[in-house]
């Protein structure tokens, strides 16, 4: 029986060593990486709103997450230090040890000087009052040829005029032109959403938000934040004039949100 040279035997053995190894090593990796990489386990993000920092960090840590103060708005309404805002918002699902950004209120006003947004874009408005640290109040609308362009800006019920210095977190009421036609835009359908989500999609379809109507699984402030719409007032997907107020009712309760589930599964 012929015999490999020597040389060709210990190459031949190194790559069939080499294969295995890599063989290893591969299924090792496949094995480990599902639970490294935390595939399909997701933590539902607590409501921080009303805590100090000291106590967002503690609840943060109970539920495997960290929290980081990026910013302050000053709210005369509640105490100075609490959180005022979080993203993402409370009930999201997140991984673990996923970073949980906070607004904070202020121990102090600051004061913004309010930028010249007269005869601006809507969506546009918007983007530059958020990013000042301003908050979006109501929506409304004056006779004017423009559809959607911002006619004037109000504060407490009074025209801003630009330049002005205003508190960090005022809120700001917009008025749009309603163009000549019929101001109609559709209601989106808000149920499954949380407030947050709610709020951010009636601002940018051109409504307001009216009453938010607790049912009594809701027993706090934070509660409402974690809380789902389970009906709303007018209904989604109909027809309504821009600037309408859309209430909503918001709920904890497992029934509740189980059954809105089958009905966008049967939908």
């Amino acid at each position: 029986m012929k015999k490999f040279p020597a040389r060709l035997t210990f190459y031949l053995l190194n790559l069939l060593a080499a294969i295995l190894l890599v063989c290893v090593i591969g299924y090792f990796v496949l094995s480990h990486l599902e639970s490294y990489t935390q595939h399909g386990q997701f933590i539902p993000v607590p409501a921080f709103n009303d805590l100090t920092v000291e106590e967002a960090h503690a609840v943060a840590r109970h539920a495997h997450l960290t929290v980081v103060v990026t910013d302050s708005l000053y709210d005369d309404a509640a105490k100075p230090g609490v959180v005022l805002e979080q993203s993402p918002v409370a009930g999201a699902h997140v991984k673990e040890n996923r970073l949980i950004h906070l607004i904070i209120n202020a121990h102090n006003p600051e004061k913004v000087v309010f930028p010249n947004l007269q005869n601006a874009a809507y969506r546009q408005t918007l983007q530059t009052l958020t990013s000042r640290g301003f908050k979006i109040g109501h929506i409304e609308y004056a006779p004017s040829e423009f559809h959607n362009l911002v006619l004037d800006l109000k504060h407490d019920g009074e025209n801003i005029v630009p330049g002005s210095l205003l508190t960090k977190g005022a809120v700001i009421d917009i008025v749009l032109g309603s163009g000549n036609g019929r101001n109609t835009v559709v209601l989106p359908q808000l149920t499954g959403k949380n407030l947050q989500e709610a709020l951010d999609i009636l601002r940018k379809s051109y409504l307001n938000l009216g009453e938010v109507l607790p049912d009594a699984s809701i027993k706090s402030k934070n509660d409402a934040y974690s809380a789902v719409i389970y009906e709303q007032d007018p209904l989604g997907e109909t027809t309504v004039e821009g600037g309408t107020y859309v209430n909503l009712h918001i709920t904890l309760e497992k029934d509740k949100i189980a059954a809105l589930d089958s009905l966008m599964v049967t939908e």
